[in-house]
């Protein structure tokens, strides 16, 4: 069903509306089998392109910043009103979820359609932002889309590369968009022209269904800290060195990993924590 069709006959079911479109988004996909999409990639490029229709229908001005986030204005009466500012990220981790980050950007775009359908202004902007990364999938590098538009992008991160050797700046040329310092630099939002920023999203955790509740809301925010380590052992014959004589590493790096689990799991530190490796390679 075309989605003007569909959004006219369910004009005061939101719910609906947003479910559908996350279906049709989730079919721009860098691995055919399950959803993932990766900065810049193809499926990252026709997903964006898909949401920026969405906002032209309804009713915003779109544009496309230096690193690829979409920025959609449903505009004020007054050019010099202030914004309001929301949305969220359109990119995913391997084997995502289809409203992880995109309830966020397909929520803010459902209601500024409503409110064109019915010939409505707001007394400020709204700013409807699909980031266009935050996962770190490709690059190993988290919010480089957000980053910029603060104002506090990392421009030593330009040079990083992905699996297969492409630099960040490389895919962003290749994307179409600069890929200069300059260029990036000039994403930054005035603050003061803000009234705040608000973002809806799926829970990432299981605390809201534990407690059968449908709705929460966020009064503090986790900082994202990651640090590679590397335990280095010595080789030793399985049979005749002596156990106080081995130096295992998977040993000292399974009681580092159950150090973390026990830190964290004490409720005074209020900290979470894991061990892993991400796969990041980008179809």
């Amino acid at each position: 069903m075309p989605t003007e069709r569909m959004t006219q006959e369910n004009d005061s079911n939101f719910g609906t509306e947003i479910i559908v479109r996350a279906e049709q988004l989730a079919g721009h996909s860098d691995d055919p089998s399950a959803l993932t999409v990766a900065y810049l990639t193809r499926a990252h490029q026709t997903a964006g392109a898909e949401i920026a229709g969405w906002m032209i229908e309804a009713g915003m001005q779109v544009r496309i910043d230096a690193v690829g986030n979409i920025i959609g204005r449903y505009a004020a009466v007054d050019p010099d009103a202030p914004v309001l500012m929301t949305g969220s990220h359109f990119d995913t981790v391997r084997h995502g979820g289809r409203f992880d980050g995109r309830l966020g950007i397909l929520a803010s775009i459902v209601v500024a359609a409503h409110l064109h359908r019915r010939g409505e202004r707001l007394p400020f902007h709204l700013d409807v932002v699909a980031f266009a990364e935050e996962e770190g999938l490709r690059f190993r590098s988290s919010f480089l889309a957000s980053s910029a538009l603060v104002g506090e992008f990392d421009f030593t991160r330009l040079d990083q590369k992905d699996a297969d050797g492409v630099t960040l700046r490389e895919a962003m040329c290749a994307a179409g968009l600069p890929g200069t310092d300059e260029a990036i630099a000039a994403c930054a939002v005035d603050p003061r022209r803000l009234l705040g920023y608000i973002e809806v999203h799926i829970e990432q955790g299981p605390v809201l269904l534990d407690r059968g509740l449908p709705l929460g809301v966020v009064t503090s925010i986790a900082g994202n800290v990651r640090k590679r380590v590397t335990v280095t052992g010595l080789a030793g014959h399985a049979g005749t060195t002596p156990m106080p004589m081995r130096r295992d590493a998977l040993a000292a790096a399974a009681e580092m990993v159950l150090a973390v689990e026990r830190r964290c799991g004490e409720p005074r530190y209020g900290a979470q924590a894991l061990v892993g490796v991400s796969a990041s390679r980008a179809a």
